[in-house]
C-alpha cells in the first residue's frame, strides 16, 4: 500500500511539474518576444498573437496594435523565438536519449562530436554548392550524413577502444577525435572557398545564432524536433531496458543492436535539421537532462524525455534573449552563451562522478 501511493505520488508529482514547465514555456514565449532594442509590454505581445490567430488581424485594421509593433512581434521575433524553442526541445531530447542509449551521463550530440560533423556537412553545402537539392534542404541533407558520420565514427572508437564495451573514457576519447577532425575539415573548407560573403556567414554559423531565423525557414527543425520528441517519448520504456544493460534487455525482447542504431540515426537526423540552419550550439543536451533528473528525481526515460523538451525550450529562448540583449545592438552569438553555462557543468559532472578515475 506504501509502495502505491509512493508510485502515485511520483506521478502527480511528474504530472504537475509537466504542467508547469509547459505554462512556463507559453510565458517565455510572450515575454521574450517584447525584449529586444523596441521593449513590448507582454499584455501588447500577448494582445497582437492572440489577435493575429483568432481574429486573423482585425486589431491591426483597426488600429488598436501599432503597425510597426505588429510586424516586429509577428515577423521578426516570433520566428525567432519559436526557432529557439524547437531548438531547445531538439538538443534536449537528443542529449536525454543519447545518455540512455550509450549509458553515459554526460553524453551529449556536441561532446560526441554529432553536432561538429552535422556542421562540416553543412558548411560543405554552404560553401560548395552541390547539385543535390536547393537551399536549406541541401544543407540539412549533408549535415544529416555529417552527422551519421560523425555517431558512427565515435560509437566504432568507443566500442574498439572498450573492447566491445562502452567505456564513460573512450567514449569522450572518440568524441574529441572527431570534434578535431570535423572541425579541421569544416576549416578546410573554409580556407578554400572564395566568397567573403560564404566565409563570414559560416564564422558566424559555426557559433551558434538563431539570426537567420524567419518563417520560411521554420518548418524543417519544426518538423524534426517534434518528430523526435514523439519518437523518444513513445520509446522511452525501451530507453528504460537499456539502462538494466545489455544483456538483460535482450532477455527482456529488446533488439539491442538494431534500436540502438534507429535511435542513433533519429537523433542524428534531429541535430541535423537544427545544425544546418542555427550551427553549432553545444551544452544543452548535456545541462538540461541532468537538472531534470536533479529536479523530478526519476529515471524513467519516458518522464525524463518530454519534461527535457519542454525545460530546453525555456532555456534556449531566454539564452537567446539573453544573447540578443546583452551588449545592445551589437548581438552575441548563442553558442558562447550556452558554452558559458554548459561548460561549467560538464567539469562538474566529470569530478563528482569521477568517470575519468574509475576508468582509468
Amino acid at each position: 500500500m506504501l509502495r502505491i501511493s509512493y508510485i502515485g505520488k511520483k506521478k502527480l508529482w511528474g504530472l504537475i511539474l509537466f504542467l508547469l514547465l509547459g505554462c512556463g514555456l507559453a510565458v517565455s514565449i510572450v515575454l521574450t518576444i517584447g525584449i529586444g532594442s523596441a521593449d513590448i509590454p507582454a499584455s501588447e505581445v500577448f494582445g497582437i498573437l492572440t489577435d493575429k490567430l483568432f481574429c486573423n488581424g482585425q486589431g491591426i485594421s483597426d488600429g488598436v496594435w501599432s503597425k510597426s509593433h505588429f510586424q516586429i512581434v509577428w515577423n521578426i521575433r516570433l520566428p525567432r523565438v519559436l526557432f529557439g524553442m524547437f531548438c531547445g526541445i531538439g538538443l534536449s531530447i537528443c542529449g536525454a536519449a543519447m545518455q540512455a542509449l550509450v549509458l553515459n551521463p554526460i553524453a551529449d550530440p556536441y561532446i560526441l562530436g554529432i553536432s561538429s560533423g552535422a556542421s562540416a556537412g553543412a558548411a560543405l553545402a554552404l560553401l560548395t554548392p552541390l547539385p543535390l537539392f536547393a537551399g536549406q534542404y541541401q544543407a540539412a541533407a549533408l549535415a544529416f550524413l555529417g552527422a551519421i558520420v560523425a555517431a558512427g565514427t565515435v560509437y566504432l572508437m568507443a566500442k574498439l577502444a572498450g573492447r566491445g564495451t562502452l567505456q564513460p573514457v573512450s567514449l569522450l576519447l572518440a568524441g574529441t577525435a572527431v570534434n578535431a577532425v570535423m572541425s579541421a575539415v569544416t576549416s578546410f573548407l573554409i580556407f578554400l572557398a572564395k566568397s567573403p560573403e560564404s566565409l563570414a556567414a559560416v564564422y558566424n554559423w559555426q557559433m551558434g545564432s538563431l539570426a537567420s531565423a524567419q518563417w520560411g525557414n521554420l518548418l524543417l527543425p519544426a518538423i524534426g524536433s517534434l518528430t523526435g520528441l514523439v519518437l523518444f517519448t513513445l520509446m522511452g520504456g525501451r530507453f528504460n531496458l537499456l539502462l538494466m544493460g545489455d544483456e538483460d534487455a535482450t532477455a527482456l525482447g529488446l533488439r539491442v543492436r538494431g534500436f540502438r542504431t534507429g535511435m542513433f540515426l533519429l537523433c542524428s537526423a534531429v541535430v541535423a535539421s537544427l545544425v544546418s540552419v542555427t550551427g553549432i550550439i553545444g551544452f544543452v543536451g548535456l545541462v538540461v537532462p541532468h537538472l531534470i533528473r536533479l529536479i523530478a528525481k526519476t529515471s524513467n526515460n519516458r518522464r525524463i524525455i518530454p519534461l527535457s523538451g519542454l525545460l530546453g525550450g525555456i532555456y534556449l529562448v531566454w539564452a537567446d534573449a539573453l544573447a540578443r540583449n546583452a551588449f545592445g545592438a551589437v548581438e552575441l552569438p548563442l553558442g558562447i552563451v550556452t558554452a558559458f553555462a554548459g561548460a561549467p557543468c560538464f567539469l562538474f559532472l566529470m569530478v563528482r562522478r569521477g568517470n575519468i578515475r574509475r576508468d582509468a
